[in-house]
């Protein structure tokens, strides 16, 4: 219904700019003139088509973060395979939470901590800590630190967009 709306109003628009009926005298003469005379049947067009109806389609029907929320059920549409899923997502929760916080560590905070000459080096509780350049040579010789390239999708792809993270092994 809506594209044949907008086919006819495109075609009466068209036919609308150019005269077509009328002799050439009565051609628009400049680009401006044929946007003035389309606009309004692209603007009936676009108030015809937001109709209650056509609003529901795009609604969103309850929240679904994680596996968890009102609007899981409905998004899964009793698709067994999209519940196992869900379920999977819930039971992985924190540990994609703390995946994503240490990537946003690990990309915006070692740059900032440089200027004052000092190393961040992830701790092995998964907090952080800084540490002079001495203090992390030292430690690297003793096999105290390792550099570790951050890894996502739960530990099974290594994530180039990172830098190199210095972690602790004790």
């Amino acid at each position: 219904m809506l594209k044949l709306l907008f086919i006819i109003a495109f075609t009466v628009a068209s036919a609308a700019a150019f005269n077509i009926n009328s002799s050439s005298q009565n051609l628009p003469s400049t680009r401006r003139d044929v946007l003035k005379q389309t606009g309004f049947a692209f603007l009936a067009i676009s108030i015809a088509g937001a109709t209650p109806a056509n609003a529901d389609i795009i609604r969103s029907p309850g929240k679904c973060a994680n596996g968890e929320g009102d609007g899981c059920d409905i998004l899964s549409e009793e698709n067994e395979f999209i519940k196992r899923l869900q379920e999977k997502s819930s039971e992985n929760r924190v540990a994609n939470q703390r995946e994503s916080l240490n990537a946003f560590y690990m990309k915006n905070y070692p740059g900032v901590f440089d200027v004052d000459g000092k190393k961040m080096v992830m701790n092995v509780d998964g907090s952080f800590a800084l540490y002079s350049p001495e203090e992390v040579s030292k430690m690297t010789s003793e096999g105290k630190i390792k550099i570790e390239y951050p890894m996502s999708k739960g530990g099974r792809i290594a994530d180039m967009t990172q830098k190199p993270a210095l972690v602790m092994t004790e």
